[in-house]
């Protein structure tokens, strides 16, 4: 009789263990480049073998301009994305649980040209787009570029490696000074010099891309804006 019980014990808490690894992730996309013709299944199986409503997959767009969404996912904390057309995966992700607000940049991966059967054909960077980590007045650097960057944020001195930066809180405007290193590691080479201007009640994320030609340290360099009520 103990047995059975400690048996039925153990069932509900891996039931309730189990409930507690879904969540609800809403997102936005973002890409260097157009996505197109890519879906989602906006409900994982895990979700609807628990009695989760299904839902027909979600097709996504990326825009060169600003964020697109906001989608919804349901399940643990991988999302896969696939070709429309061929139901190829194309992307995956694996989203943190510290926010449930997240922008998912598209990167096309440098890798599966040469190795399509071992590479997916996008790198996905999951950006905690939360107003904690991203308030009104708000400005944080992405880097994403592979590159090592260091200079200067107007006087202030700075260095960027992969991944965010910490907060900083905007200005009316902001010269951006920033170096790398050439391919030799020999010499130091502009990577971006530029001002930026701000407006009040907004939030900012720049994005710092690979180069769009080959052999230059010339960042590819995405400015988000995003009004803030």
């Amino acid at each position: 009789m103990t047995s059975k019980r400690y048996g039925l014990l153990f069932m509900l808490l891996s039931a309730l263990v189990q409930a507690e690894d879904f969540r609800e992730i809403v997102f936005s996309v973002y890409g260097q480049y157009p996505v197109k013709g890519v879906e989602y299944n906006p409900v994982s199986e895990a979700a609807l073998a628990q009695g989760a409503e299904p839902s027909p997959p979600i097709e996504i767009r990326t825009h060169a301009l600003s964020r697109i969404g906001p989608y919804s996912f349901t399940g643990g904390n991988h999302i896969v994305f696939r070709d429309k057309g061929t139901d190829e995966v194309v992307a995956s992700v694996s989203v943190p649980e510290r926010s449930d607000q997240w922008l998912l940049i598209f990167v096309r991966n440098p890798h599966y040209k040469d190795d399509p059967d071992k590479n997916l054909r996008y790198l996905v960077y999951p950006f905690d787009d939360s107003r904690q980590n991203l308030p009104r007045n708000g400005l944080v650097f992405l880097n994403v570029s592979g590159k090592e960057l260091d200079g200067l944020l107007e006087n202030k001195r700075v260095s960027f490696g992969a991944g965010q930066s910490n907060r900083f809180r905007v200005q009316e405007s902001l010269p951006v000074n920033l170096w790398t290193r050439d391919f030799s590691g020999e010499r130091l080479l502009p990577a971006l010099i530029k001002t930026y201007r701000f407006q009040p009640d907004h939030r900012y994320l720049m994005i710092f891309f690979p180069p769009v030609l080959r052999g230059s340290v010339d960042l590819d360099v995405r400015f988000l804006a995003e009004a803030v009520e």
